[in-house]
């Protein structure tokens, strides 16, 4: 019950704070542009800031998406789009050619699969994707209760997680017979390993791809085992044994290079690591076998206070968090629907999106910045870039242009920069 208590309150919270938005954007959010890759140029938003180098274009304008979620860039940079309200399979190809029996045109978005949301064939409200080595597209399915494989050649959804009814009746079982509670968010490693952010059961699964040990733990090849949390929503036990720490809704995972996993845990508002080897990431120590956060963590629906302060100290206020990527050089973007950004963590010192930013600090990469104004602190809005409504799925090219899906406005842009990569 507390979980829908705080997951309603954003909602409310959230709604108030869009129409802030809109009135501070001065002619709205939205640049209005639709359909194609390339219809539009930078947003142009009153009251927005540019970094040098950088622009921001609409790839998937309102009226082709409703409320889209998770997206992701497979190998050949062929952008996938989760359209959660038409329960289908979006992909903006890079280039023009054939994609899964489809002749496609460059920068122009068509469906992979979906457009029914119930019956044999179907996708299920998709709230996030990601994609394989081998091409192959992993959909979550929040709503349905499962988590099914666009095999790459093929446009027929095939269900690996999930038996369609909501619950849990243990690990270990095979992964269609193992039940699932509202699956949010999907991440693949280089081995094929997926992961999934089982939200309801405030837990994070794992679905191997062969035998082995994964994070200290022995597992079997199409079987389904937690990698962290105990079943109980809560914060207790974070920073220490992965299985032995509480999750509270864990919303979005992403794998970095060296196959640690980062959880975006909307309840604590915060973004937790689970690393292969110990280290320090993003400012904070985590051990090897152990989940600690990275970001956030404070638990707190609060005001953002300021930029460029370490990530995991007190300033470093989360309220809504929603999706996560890596970028080339290990920087971590999470997106905030609530506060209206996405803000980054750089894993090094040098220049993101044109501006220099300092390794284990919070910044603000694009979207809404709280400002001073004289009726009080963060009382006015700055906004970097773009406007922004609800950011929630993020996937970041090899070049380190930053993709987003905007609920609130119901399009996908790109953030690109001259002036060096993430």
């Amino acid at each position: 019950m507390m979980c829908a208590v705080r997951r309603l309150t954003v909602a409310l919270l959230g709604l108030i704070s869009l129409a802030i938005v809109v009135e501070a954007g001065g002619g709205g959010a939205a640049d209005g542009a639709a359909g194609a890759a390339g219809a539009a140029g930078a947003s142009g938003a009153s009251g927005a800031s540019g970094a040098s180098g950088a622009s921001v274009r609409t790839v998937i304008g309102p009226g082709v998406l409703d409320d889209p979620g998770g997206i992701t860039l497979d190998a050949a940079g062929n952008l996938v789009v989760a359209d959660t309200g038409h329960c289908r399979i979006l992909v903006v190809p890079s280039r023009s050619g054939a994609l899964d029996g489809l002749h496609l045109r460059a920068g122009h978005p068509a469906t992979l699969v979906g457009s029914s949301c119930t019956g044999r064939g179907s996708i299920g409200h998709p709230t996030a994707v990601t994609v394989d080595g081998h091409g192959d597209i992993f959909v979550a399915e929040a709503t349905a209760q499962r988590v099914q494989e666009l095999r790459a050649g093929t446009r027929t959804a095939v269900t690996v997680a999930g038996t369609g009814t909501a619950g849990f009746n243990g690990d270990g079982l095979a992964a269609t017979a193992s039940e699932l509670n509202q699956p949010t968010g999907v991440a693949v490693d280089a081995a094929g390993d997926l992961f999934i952010a089982d939200t309801a059961n405030c837990r994070l699964r794992v679905l191997p791809v062969a035998a082995g040990t994964l994070f200290g733990q022995g597992v079997t090849a199409g079987h389904l085992f937690t990698v962290a949390g105990t079943g109980i929503c809560g914060s207790a036990g974070q920073g220490g044994p992965l299985r032995a720490a509480q999750l509270w809704d864990p919303v979005a995972v992403a794998v970095d290079v060296s196959g640690d996993v980062l959880v975006a845990d909307s309840g604590d508002q915060s973004v937790l690591l689970a690393p292969v080897h110990g280290g320090t990431f993003y400012g904070s120590a985590v051990g090897a076998g152990n989940i600690g956060v990275v970001v956030g963590g404070s638990g707190d629906y609060g005001p953002y206070i300021a930029d460029g302060l370490p990530a995991n100290g007190p300033t470093a206020e989360l309220n809504d968090p929603r999706g996560l990527a890596v970028g080339p050089t290990g920087a971590l973007f999470v997106t905030d629907g609530f506060l209206h950004a996405i803000r980054v963590v750089p894993s090094t010192t040098g220049t993101l999106l044109g501006r220099t930013l300092h390794v284990g600090d919070l910044s603000t990469a694009a979207g809404a910045l709280p400002v001073a104004t004289p009726e009080g602190d963060n009382d006015g809005t700055r906004w970097i870039l773009t406007t922004m409504a609800t950011p929630v799925g993020v996937a970041v090219s090899a070049a380190g242009a930053v993709s987003y899906a905007d609920a609130g406005l119901d399009a996908v842009r790109v953030i690109g920069s001259g002036a060096g990569s993430s």
